[in-house]
């Protein structure tokens, strides 16, 4: 049985529906990545994969320090973006 899908409008980059779309009426919502994006993702994936791109973190802290590592940013001392 094939999935139908009722098209509807929503601002861009709005999850609201994706959350209550499954609630009012059973149905799935879905989000596609759009071509360049796509073509983007794979770009980074091979840097990653093949070492000559590497991600520098200087700190890591675990979800419940969330508001210790947020204090982190605010101070300008973190390396990268």
């Amino acid at each position: 049985m094939a999935a139908t899908c009722r098209q509807i409008w929503v601002p861009p980059q709005n999850p609201l529906p994706a959350l209550v779309t499954p609630l009012l009426g059973g149905r799935k919502a879905r989000f596609l990545i759009p071509k360049h994006d796509q073509q983007m993702v794979g770009y980074f994936r091979g840097l990653l994969g093949s070492g000559v791109f590497s991600p520098v973190l200087d700190r890591r802290y675990p979800l419940e320090q969330i508001v210790e590592a947020y204090r982190y940013v605010e101070t300008g001392h973190k390396v990268g973006n």
